[in-house]
């Protein structure tokens, strides 16, 4: 190319917010060194969309983790689900219906001190899609809790590094 290297024609780019009047003088500036200017805007489209989107309540919310506190004492269970919490918690308040042998930890706390759950309270600690993650958050957060009716095993895979 009439001996001029190829690297000095090729041209490199710079991103910057575009802010009238100031711009033009950087893009002169940067023309100098072989730099093309390609701008940006700060409010996009998708900052003022994500504000407007309503929140949805805990009985929706998926990927969880969550505690169910005892009403009548300070125990508390943590469990963690991928679908609704409500159907969850649902399933945790049906539980007690089912045969001794198949009872969960929940049920058995409510028939051993005859105490009940706070239903409509669960508290949601975390929210994570991955489920290694949320499985690992689930033993964290077992692990804190001074009154946890969760069984000793529910934490036995989590790392030591955890401790």
């Amino acid at each position: 190319m009439d001996g001029v290297n190829t690297n000095e024609k090729k041209k490199r780019f710079i991103t910057v917010p575009y802010v009238g009047g100031i711009c033009e003088k950087l893009c002169r500036i940067y023309k100098k060194y072989n730099l093309r200017v390609c701008y940006t805007v700060f409010n996009k489209l998708d900052r003022f969309i994500k504000l407007g989107k309503d929140m949805l309540s805990n009985d929706v919310k998926t990927d969880v983790v969550y505690r169910i506190n005892c009403v009548d004492c300070e125990a508390c269970y943590v469990g963690q689900t991928k679908r609704h919490l409500s159907v969850r918690v649902k399933e945790h308040n049906l539980n007690i219906k089912k045969r001794d042998d198949d009872l969960s930890v929940v049920s058995r706390h409510r028939i051993t001190n005859d105490h009940n759950f706070d239903w409509s309270n669960v508290n949601i600690l975390h929210q994570e899609k991955h489920v290694r993650k949320r499985e690992i958050a689930e033993m964290i957060f077992i692990r804190k809790q001074n009154n946890s009716i969760n069984l000793q095993k529910d934490t036995e895979c989590l790392p030591s590094i955890y401790d």
